[in-house]
């Protein structure tokens, strides 16, 4: 984690657009963090208080900076953005979260809106896009990719479903046993050698879950057993549901 000098200052905030934005960069490769603070340096209204390359850090900072406003990654280590976003929105509901992502997924999005996030960028945006997202969402109101509308359009018309399983339960219990192996980080070689059948038919399992479940990811996989469990996932001994959604995003 890197905090930057001057940033315990006490900041008022105001709808009115801000003469400077206070951000946190949040992000797991290191390169993005490097390529983010390059991009805002250039910019008179957004200063960057610190940056964060781990969950723990990323809460740290947060509490210690107090930003304005958080650009955060999906990835962050090993940990899931989407988690971090939900836990900076519940604790702190001042200070906005934009996701800046690689991921056009509409899963991964729908769960980045859901957490709380007011804007959602693809890492494919010019740095003018990035800068006027920033400002935009710093004044209190929302942003999205272009790319990414018709895939909101979408979700609203189908009255925000997702997955039509009401319970965990409600799957076989196959089925549950390798979503909570996913849940639990296992790659598809260990869950494999843990029920002792072929890789490869762990794979043909897990693409048809998925496409019933209308996830794409294992990360959204993940998030989902965790959220229908209603509950900790007992299996391998995983008590706490973000640490098993988080765990499972390393292995897409």
């Amino acid at each position: 984690m890197e905090l930057l000098p001057n940033t315990l200052a006490q900041r008022r905030r105001s709808t009115e657009v801000p003469k400077r934005v206070h951000v946190l960069l949040v992000d797991g490769s290191i390169i993005t963090l490097h390529g983010l603070k390059s991009y805002l340096s250039e910019s008179d209204h957004i200063i960057v208080v610190g940056t964060a390359r781990t969950e723990r850090a990323a809460l740290t900072a947060v509490k210690i900076c107090q930003p304005d406003m958080v650009v955060l990654g999906v990835r962050v280590g090993r940990a899931s953005g989407i988690d971090i976003c939900r836990v900076i929105r519940e604790s702190y509901p001042k200070i906005a979260v934009l996701f800046f992502s690689e991921y056009d997924d509409k899963n991964v999005l729908q769960s980045a809106i859901l957490a709380g996030a007011q804007g959602y960028l693809l890492k494919i945006a010019s740095r003018e896009a990035l800068v006027k997202s920033i400002e935009l969402v710093a004044t209190g109101r929302g942003i999205l990719d272009p790319q990414l509308t018709r895939q909101v359009m979408n979700w609203i018309r189908d009255g925000g479903r997702g997955a039509t399983h009401k319970t965990v339960q409600e799957l076989s219990g196959q089925d549950q046993k390798n979503l909570s192996l996913v849940a639990a980080g296992k790659t598809n070689k260990e869950i494999a050698q843990e029920l002792q059948i072929a890789q490869t038919l762990i794979a043909a399992r897990l693409q048809k879950l998925y496409k019933r479940l209308q996830v794409s990811r294992r990360t959204e996989a993940a998030s989902y057993f965790v959220r229908l469990a209603k509950g900790p996932v007992k299996h391998l001994g995983c008590q706490y549901p973000t640490a098993c959604s988080s765990t499972a995003i390393q292995q897409e």
